[in-house]
């Protein structure tokens, strides 16, 4: 697919690398732009985001609802809307709950200072496979009450695979890859519940088992979902923030003063998640643009967090932001549920890093993932010690 939108070309190497001026532009020329390659309408403005984010009856995540069949691999937690989804959703809120998630940040802690003694003696590092990835593989991992999968070249390709299919329609070459690994990453979850876990949400999940009515399939999918989202959505969110901090050094005191505002101001300004998708249940208007039943929506998530009409100087970073009515983890039926979670994450993981090493820098080129779903870099080469440079 070419994507040659006058307007809007996701996969174009600068818009992955920078997809801000795009996504101004949209907001400022054509908030509600239809894409004709892609075949759906662009939302980029904050209030028309949040009334499709928030109102699932008529921008539905279960395109069943009109006629577009759902692939095995795909139906979970995150495709089916209320009220199919309302009693697994308590249910997933259930398990999160009898989780101890202090005890889970103490050994996200832990976890954080072994990787930082395991790269101390190093001159630089790649932060993406050596800390991000692992940090927060470990850290879900703990939380589902699985064994991390060994990170080989299998474990990575299939990951790949799956990633890249969130993109399946700019790339439709991607889908069958992407179905593969998740059925792939849901029959690695299905194992681990047949064994008859008793810690983590697994072993809530099995021993809870009967009092949902979904298939097997659907809540393997839908623990597979948790737990990928878990390590990879978090991964990619350090980097990105990594990297912001690194190019405004001068800024690192504020947000040390108050990491948990830092933090949401980084997933504002540079949260991974930019793009969801929703399709028409019924016709519906939006300025004078009349959406149809049937029609796919894509809504701009990382645009509606810079939109001028509910952000102050939305193009700065402002750590002290407040109050901070960001969607990057998305809003209503279908709003992130380890968000949490993330948020343990990155408040552990950031001061952790740059306390360690108050001279780290950026040290070669950024690569990006070729991916305009979950923005994020592929290898972010740092040096742990030197005088600090501007990200490049």
């Amino acid at each position: 697919m070419s994507n040659q939108d006058e307007l809007f070309n996701p996969l174009d190497p600068e818009v992955i690398r920078d997809p801000y001026p795009v996504y101004r532009r949209l907001r400022e020329e054509d908030p509600v732009h239809w894409h004709s390659e892609l075949g759906a309408w662009v939302l980029t403005r904050h209030a028309d985001c949040l009334q499709a984010l928030k109102n699932p009856a008529v921008f539905a995540a279960d395109f069943r609802k009109v006629g577009i069949p759902t692939p095995g691999p795909l139906l979970s937690l995150q495709t089916l809307d209320p009220p199919d989804q309302t009693p697994l959703r308590h249910f997933a809120i259930d398990a999160l709950r009898s989780q101890d998630l202090g005890a889970l940040e103490r050994h996200a802690e832990e976890r954080a200072e072994r990787l930082l003694d395991d790269i101390s003696g190093r001159d630089s590092i790649n932060f993406v496979t050596d800390f991000a990835t692992p940090f927060t593989l470990g850290t879900i991992s703990e939380l589902v009450g699985m064994p991390p999968p060994e990170a080989d070249e299998e474990w990575r390709q299939r990951n790949d695979e799956l990633h890249r299919s969130m993109d399946a329609g700019l790339d439709p070459n991607s889908e069958e890859a992407g179905l593969a690994a998740r059925q792939h990453f849901s029959d690695f979850v299905g194992r681990w519940l047949a064994s008859g876990p008793t810690e983590g949400i697994s072993g809530f999940v099995a021993t809870n088992r009967s009092k949902v009515d979904y298939t097997d399939a659907v809540l393997n999918n839908s623990l597979r979902a948790f737990w990928h989202a878990g390590f990879e959505v978090p991964a990619r969110f350090l980097g990105n923030a990594l990297t912001t901090l690194l190019n405004r050094p001068e800024l690192l005191p504020q947000f040390f003063a108050d990491v948990d505002a830092g933090v949401e101001e980084l997933v504002r300004f540079s949260g991974p998640v930019h793009v969801v998708s929703r399709v028409c249940t019924e016709d519906v208007t939006i300025d004078d643009r009349r959406l149809r039943r049937g029609d796919m929506v894509i809504i701009v998530l990382a645009a509606a967090n810079r939109d001028p009409a509910r952000f102050d100087d939305p193009e700065n970073l402002v750590l002290t932001r407040s109050p901070n009515p960001h969607l990057g983890f998305g809003r209503g039926a279908h709003s992130c549920l380890g968000n949490a979670v993330a948020r343990i994450e990155a408040r552990v993981a950031l001061p952790a890093l740059l306390r360690r090493f108050p001279e780290l820098r950026i040290d070669g080129e950024l690569a990006w993932w070729e991916n305009a779903t979950l923005r994020g870099h592929s290898a972010i080469p740092v040096a742990l010690r030197g005088e600090p440079a501007a990200v490049r």
